[in-house]
This record gives structure tokens, C-alpha cells and sequence, in this order.
């Protein structure tokens, strides 16, 4: 995920994007899991803008993804 964080940096420009980078970072570094909870799941505009530059993406292949998508259906 840090390593995720620091290419989203390299092409991510203006707010609320590089702000939300920064809250990623804590997040992960802190090893805050209810609140990386949180941002996937709620539906608040906040969490919304959260993933707009998740870290998650490319963590999992995509038949990972979609048995773990079937999983929580």
C-alpha cells in the first residue's frame, strides 16, 4: 500500500486528492484498521473522495477480487 501511495502521489494533483494521499498514509502507517474500515466501505462523500486514490488498487488479481466480491454478496 505505501508503495501504491507513492506512485499515486507522482500523478495526483490539487485537492482534496493529495490531502486524502496524506490520510492514507496515517492510516496505514498507524495500522488503523476500523478506520481503513471506514473509507472502503462508507458511502459519506469523504469516503467517497477517499478512494477516488485508494492504495488497494492492484493488491488483489481480479479473480481474487471477484471471489472475494462473491464472498461478501
Amino acid at each position: 500500500m505505501l508503495r501504491n501511495l507513492t506512485r499515486l502521489r507522482e500523478v495526483s494533483r490539487g485537492q482534496p486528492r493529495l490531502r486524502n494521499l496524506d490520510r492514507w498514509e496515517h492510516l496505514v502507517e498507524n495500522g488503523d484498521v476500523s478506520g481503513l474500515h471506514r473509507v472502503m466501505t462508507g458511502l459519506d462523500v469523504d469516503s467517497v473522495e477517499m478512494r477516488e486514490v485508494s492504495p488497494m488498487r492492484g493488491l488483489l488479481s481480479q479473480s481474487e477480487r471477484s471471489e472475494v466480491l462473491g464472498l461478501a454478496s
